[in-house]
């Protein structure tokens, strides 16, 4: 049993350790990013997992700034942004219930029109009406000239989860993007190195914004039941 001096030494030790922060800078551990994936994992009786399918959005080929010409493959296939809403619950037990959003980008790969799968985010409920509120303003900005003339890039998102939305304006043009996957990670790269971002113009945000105003609703609407 460690004497005063150990456990005071201890003490300091763990003071002086890194705390793990999460993408949006506030300290957490490890594991699953969001509350959703975190329930599910931790259910000690069975876990009932519904899905709730929101909207598809689908995507045409675009050209993109010349600095992110390098993702010009991903960004000339069209593609597809589809939006579910996620419920688990353990039965018999109204009150343990979690809610997510899951989207899920696809681009089409071949002749026959069959589609590959880039990647899936989830987002949790509670913050979903937030990032279609985020999208909206998104789309005001980018409607307006550059506040700030010879700014060589901007670069506005929201991210939670494994969910990333923004826009990139270079050199006056600009381009949306939903990107999924690990944080910290995509926050770390530029847009146009991470494989899975789908790309849709600025002008189409007001389709994504209403898809994620309706998952919000969905939300709202299933957590009352």
């Amino acid at each position: 049993m460690p004497g005063p001096l150990s456990a005071l030494l201890i003490i300091a030790l763990l003071a002086a350790a890194p705390t793990v922060a999460r993408a949006n800078g506030e300290p957490g551990g490890g594991g699953p990013p969001t509350v959703f994936e975190r329930f599910v994992l931790s259910a000690y009786s069975p876990c009932v997992r519904e899905s709730y399918p929101v909207a598809s959005l689908a995507t045409g080929p675009l050209t993109l700034p010349a600095v992110a010409r390098v993702a010009a493959v991903a960004a000339s296939r069209p593609g597809e942004i589809a939006i579910e809403v996620l419920r688990a619950q353990q039965p018999g037990r109204p009150d343990w219930k979690s809610l997510a959003m899951r989207v899920t980008l696809s681009v089409v790969s071949g002749p026959e029109g069959e589609t590959f799968r880039l990647g899936t985010g989830l987002l949790d409920g509670a913050d979903v009406r937030a990032l279609a509120q985020a999208v909206a303003e998104m789309a005001r900005i980018s409607a307006a000239p550059a506040a700030t003339p010879g700014v060589e890039s901007v670069d506005m998102d929201f991210h939670g989860g494994s969910l990333r939305v923004g826009v990139l304006r270079t050199r006056g043009e600009a381009v949306a993007y939903v990107q999924t996957g690990d944080l910290p990670t995509l926050l770390q790269r530029a847009v146009w190195e991470v494989p899975t971002t789908l790309y849709l113009p600025v002008k189409d945000l007001p389709a994504l914004v209403a898809a994620l105003g309706q998952a919000a609703a969905t939300i709202e609407s299933v957590r009352g039941n």
